[in-house]
């Protein structure tokens, strides 16, 4: 069904809104700015928590801004904080974020791990006294204009029970990799060592959802589906022991080895706002002409990534995708059409336009070509 040049589509007898990527951005920067963030690091979040939604990653998008306001009004992010280097190696530096805004902190980080892989061919960037910074894939995505890889790894607040315990421990603590091809779409790699990532447990919960079987556990340490009793017991890590493992190792990477807090000392997102969460990240910028010519480099995971395409289909899916390939396309559609919101995001943004006196951003017109 084509909707000519509405503000949104039909789906599945649904009306669905769509915004402007900048609309968006320009309100949450506003929003942050009126909360006390200084201009330049409200603007980079707000371009962080956009692009997840641009990528249909709405558990990290601007639902979160009513958060990160909270936490500003509070205390728990210092609006004047800076990177501060406290360790410099060269190609290895250590730094304290200072409280500040994660995703402006864990940006600067990543450019400077950048800067130094320009240099020395790698470079290496922990940090420690940081908060939430948003979707990991923003960050390690820096590194692809660059001709480099982007890895980035962070702690996260207790939600997930380690194999075989029935109680929380470790952090969902992501992981993200970017990796540059040539004439292919670069591959992507984002994802919690958890089976899924809070935020998707909230949402399922504001919605009044059920949650699969093997997600999480209730209060008592039993598999549930309620999405309720999952936020009060505990996630459980992707792949049993293997992902347990991996998370390990992020909280002892990202967390322990640049002095950032651990485990459940970690300040959770939602509680406590007058607090830093002291959530620790690691940034690694590698350069790919350190490891030969570039363009065979590129040609050759050009290959792999059609090699692995072309690969028989296995029973019961219809194509191959690699990591990235579907919030790539998405991107692409969301920039063209507008960014279709899910409920939580417009309510919060509702509720942030009341607080502030901001006014919404209006929906964005669906092109007339636009097919539903």
């Amino acid at each position: 069904m084509k909707m000519g040049c509405g503000a949104g589509s039909v789906r599945g007898g649904e009306q669905v809104v769509r915004y402007a990527g900048d609309d968006l951005r320009a309100f949450i920067a506003r929003v942050l700015t009126w909360a006390g963030a200084r201009p330049q690091d409200a603007e980079i979040t707000a371009d962080g928590l956009v692009a997840a939604d641009i990528r249909g990653v709405h558990s990290h998008g601007i639902a979160l801004a009513e958060a990160y306001v909270t936490r500003l009004k509070a205390g728990g992010i210092n609006p004047a904080a800076t990177l501060l280097i406290e360790r410099d190696r060269g190609p290895v530096v250590v730094a304290d974020a200072q409280a500040g805004l994660g995703i402006a902190m864990a940006v600067r980080a990543m450019d400077l791990a950048l800067a130094r892989a320009a240099e020395y061919g790698i470079g290496v960037v922990g940090v420690r006294n940081s908060n939430h910074c948003g979707m990991l894939a923003y960050v390690a995505m820096r590194a692809l204009p660059h001709q480099m890889l982007g890895i980035v790894a962070s702690n996260a607040d207790a939600q997930v029970a380690p194999w075989g315990a029935r109680a929380r421990y470790m952090g969902t603590n992501p992981l993200a990799v970017a990796v540059p091809a040539g004439a292919e779409a670069p591959i992507v790699l984002d994802m919690a060592s958890s089976v899924v990532s809070h935020g998707r447990i909230r949402a399922a919960a504001a919605r009044g959802v059920a949650i699969p079987s093997g997600w999480a556990l209730d209060e008592t340490g039993r598999p549930t589906t309620d999405p309720r009793r999952a936020l009060a017991g505990a996630l459980l890590p992707f792949g049993g022991p293997k992902g347990s493992g991996i998370s390990l190792l992020i909280d002892i990477l990202a967390g322990i080895l640049p002095g950032a807090l651990s485990g459940p000392e970690v300040v959770p997102l939602f509680a406590s706002p007058e607090r830093p969460q002291g959530v620790g990240h690691l940034l690694i910028a590698i350069l790919v002409t350190a490891f030969g010519d570039p363009d065979t480099i590129r040609q050759r995971i050009d290959r792999l990534i059609r090699e692995v395409r072309a690969l028989p289909l296995a029973e019961g899916h219809e194509q191959i995708l690699l990591p990235g390939e579907i919030e790539y396309s998405r991107g692409q559609e969301y920039v063209r059409r507008g960014i279709p919101l899910p409920a939580e995001a417009t309510e919060a943004m509702a509720r942030l336009a009341g607080v502030t006196g901001i006014p919404e951003p209006a929906p964005h017109p669906v092109p007339s070509d636009d097919d539903c």
